[in-house]
């Protein structure tokens, strides 16, 4: 541990993700991949795909688990266009906790708007006006579209720069990481993957 400290003195960690400027339009599908696990296997999920290509970051063809990390600037409007390619005709959707949003489009569903289809585009417009770090996750059948691995985060940088958590100064920091919890349950994946949706 001391030769990791020592090693990393001095240096800037910064987290990949997309860094979205002010008035943004992102293109997000959520779809079904695999993701392989540390045994050699892998693990039917459901992911948000990103159709740009933006931030360096090539866009698809693959869905992610999780979900892209979009980097976005206190102030920001940031559009989604969103549209759901899930096998089955299971619709899906985005929200983002802590943030103002309008959607349209889509179907209404019991939380905000969905896709059902590739054909079918709702689109997101968020108000990103508080610095912080967030999660974004499907608004449908949430239960069993978070644990199929529909989610993602959300890094609001404060306008006083990227080396603070929030405008204060106390809060400034040289290194950072971003730790997103989450598990898997196979059996609950594979009962999904051979269409067995309503015994989940």
């Amino acid at each position: 541990l001391v030769l990791l400290a020592a090693g990393s003195a001095g240096a800037q960690a910064r987290i990949d993700g997309i860094q979205v400027a002010d008035g943004a339009t992102l293109l997000f599908t959520a779809k079904a991949g695999e993701v392989s696990t540390p045994d050699g296997g892998s693990i039917h999920f459901w992911g948000y795909q990103e159709d740009n290509d933006l931030g360096g970051l090539p866009a698809g063809p693959l869905p992610q688990y999780p979900g892209p990390t979009l980097i976005i600037g206190q102030g920001s409007t940031v559009t989604i266009n969103f549209k759901s390619d899930l096998p089955f005709g299971q619709c899906s959707s985005m929200i983002f906790p802590g943030h103002q949003v309008t959607a349209t489009g889509g179907n209404i569903g019991l939380i905000t708007q969905e896709s059902c289809s590739l054909a079918q585009v709702v689109t997101y417009e968020i108000d990103a006006s508080q610095p912080g770090t967030y999660t974004y996750y499907s608004g449908t059948q949430t239960e069993l579209q978070i644990e199929m691995g529909l989610v993602g985060t959300i890094i609001v940088r404060p306008s006083d720069g990227e080396a603070f958590a929030y405008n204060n100064p106390a809060t400034g920091f040289d290194h950072e990481v971003l730790f997103l919890l989450s598990s898997m349950d196979p059996y609950i994946h594979q009962q999904v993957e051979q269409g067995n949706i309503a015994a989940v």
